[in-house]
This record gives structure tokens, sequence and C-alpha cells, in this order.
């Protein structure tokens, strides 16, 4: 018997199960907007009547990060996963701010039409896209329906973290982007970052994570990633208390196994923010619960917004 989510038979022989497969053929748009001089690309899927869900990456991560569970929401949602300017196929920044990831985000979202359905959009960030999103929420929420934050948000400083350092340490200094000979080689040196705390199984979403993180250059290949994007996240211990503040609906996540919290991080948070700001743990996830477990991922994310709507 295998876990919904996990590898299975199939996978092991080398084949994605078909729910995986169904997931990618689901009919969807690239789209793309230009944001004070930047071009900003985003996936779409669903019927732009529905309310909208739009997804935001980690930094380093890109939209496709989402692609295989995004189209799991077009039966009841307008969905985006949007590439904020430094990740995946969108243009680059002679500099970063949480200022222009609002404006990438919110502009995504009118050019996309999420604003015109009878709901409001809901926003839901990942790790460091957890921070870019309650932020945004922080200046915009007025306009949201709510904002979840996925394994994103500290609400003290932890051994087990390896980012504290690194963050502590500020953004690094620049330098030339690696390049790789082939992109067999680019692909074989593709790992998840920061290391997850227990193994993510399912290869086949990893291999399609790895096959949209880099690009074609002159001499090779490189990372889509802009290193220089990271001066936008820090530790934001601040925005633990910040949900109950929001202007709109505010929820966090936390994966199982997670660097950032401990067992009790659901009565943490429920201190922070008060009862009625859902916190909760994702049973069985690593910090990257979208793929080590895609079906609990999306029931959670569900719960938590269609409740939002009942409750309206």
């Amino acid at each position: 018997m295998t876990t919904p989510g996990q590898t299975t038979a199939s996978s092991v022989e080398g084949t994605p199960p078909a729910w995986f497969q169904r997931a990618l053929a689901t009919p969807g748009e690239s789209c793309r907007v230009n944001v004070r001089g930047c071009d900003i690309h985003y996936l779409r899927w669903g019927d732009r009547s529905r309310p909208g869900l739009a997804f935001i990456p980690p930094s380093g991560g890109h939209a496709r990060w989402f692609a295989h569970v995004a189209p799991m929401f077009a039966d009841q949602f307008h969905v985006l996963a949007i590439d904020p300017a430094g990740c995946g196929d969108s243009g680059r920044r002679e500099a970063y701010s949480q200022d222009a990831i609002n404006a990438e985000i919110f502009t995504a979202l009118e050019h996309a039409g999420l604003f015109e359905a009878a709901v409001p959009p809901s926003l839901v960030g990942h790790s460091a896209g957890a921070q870019w999103v309650v932020r945004a929420a922080q200046a915009h929420g007025e306009r949201l329906l709510g904002a979840i934050a996925i394994d994103g948000l500290r609400y003290t400083e932890l051994d087990k973290d390896q980012a504290v350092k690194v963050l502590k340490a500020g953004p690094p200094a620049p330098r030339p982007a690696r390049v790789y000979p082939s992109r067999e080689e680019a692909l074989a040196r593709f790992r998840l970052a920061p290391p997850p705390l227990q193994p993510v199984g399912n290869d086949y979403i990893v291999d399609y994570i790895a096959a949209h993180s880099y690009r074609e250059t002159d001499g090779g290949w490189v990372s889509k990633y802009d290193p220089a994007q990271v001066a936008t996240i820090d530790l934001a211990l601040e925005l633990r208390d910040a949900l109950k503040d929001l202007p709109c609906r505010g929820a966090s996540l936390y994966a199982e196994h997670t660097h950032l919290a401990e067992a009790d991080v659901a009565e943490r948070m429920a201190v922070l923010n008060g009862p009625t700001v859902p916190v909760f743990i994702i049973p069985g996830t690593s910090h990257y619960p979208q793929i080590d477990q895609p079906f609990a991922f999306v029931a959670a994310i569900k719960g938590v917004v269609t409740g939002w709507i009942a409750a309206r």
C-alpha cells in the first residue's frame, strides 16, 4: 500500500503516476505582464468567474513548483502560480524589494482578472513566499480574502534552522552564475535548499521542478534564479503575530518535519494570533509539502479557503 502523494510503483519504474500526468495535461495558460519595467510570468488555470487563488513560490523556486497541484484547485478556483522577478521565467531587476514584489503580485492578479470575481482572491506563499504574501497582505489586504503562509513563518530562532545563520549574514556577495556544460549535468546537480529533514520521495515531481529551473546560454546551462533576489527575505520574526492584524484573513500551515518550528507550533502561534487564525501541521510533510504530500497539501488549502468563503 502507498500513502497518497508518496512514491508509487509506476514512478519507481520511471513512469509518473496517472494523477500527475493528468494534472500537467490540464489546460492552462502561460501569461506575461510588465511590472515596473520587468517582465513577470505567471501560469493560469480555471474559470475566471471562480474565486481567485494565487501561489507564490519560495526564493529560488518558480511557478512550476505548483504546476502539479494547482490544477487540482481549478474545479473550484481561478488559479495562478506567479514567478516573482528573479525567479523562473520572469525577468530580473537591478534591485529587489518587497514593494516591487507587492506590485508584481497585485498586477498579475489584475492582469488575470482575479478581482473581477464575486469573491476576492487569496494568496498562498511557500517558505520565503510566505513572508512575501503576508507582507503583501499587510500592505493591500483590503483587496484580498486571505493570505496563507506555508511553512514560512518563524516564531523564534531554532538551532536546527540552517537558514538563521545564512539570513543573519545578509545577502551574499555577487558572483558569476555557475555554468554547466550540458542540461543533463545541470539537472544532476539540482538540490532542494534548504535540505528537507526527511526524504521527500516523489522523484518525478523533483525532476519536473528541476527541468524548469535552468536556461540555456551561449556558454552552457545556468540557473534561472537570480541570487540577488535573496535581499527580499529575512528571519521575519515580526510576522509571527501579524496574522491576527491583517486587513484580510490569515492562516499559517506547517510541515510536520520542518526546520522552522517545533511540534507545539500550533499552540505557540495560537497564543500569538488568537483562536480565529487557522494554524496547523500538515501530517507527514517536510518543508516541501507540495512535493512529498501533494494531496494533503491541496486538501489543507482547500479546507482553509472554502471555510473563509463560507463564512463571508
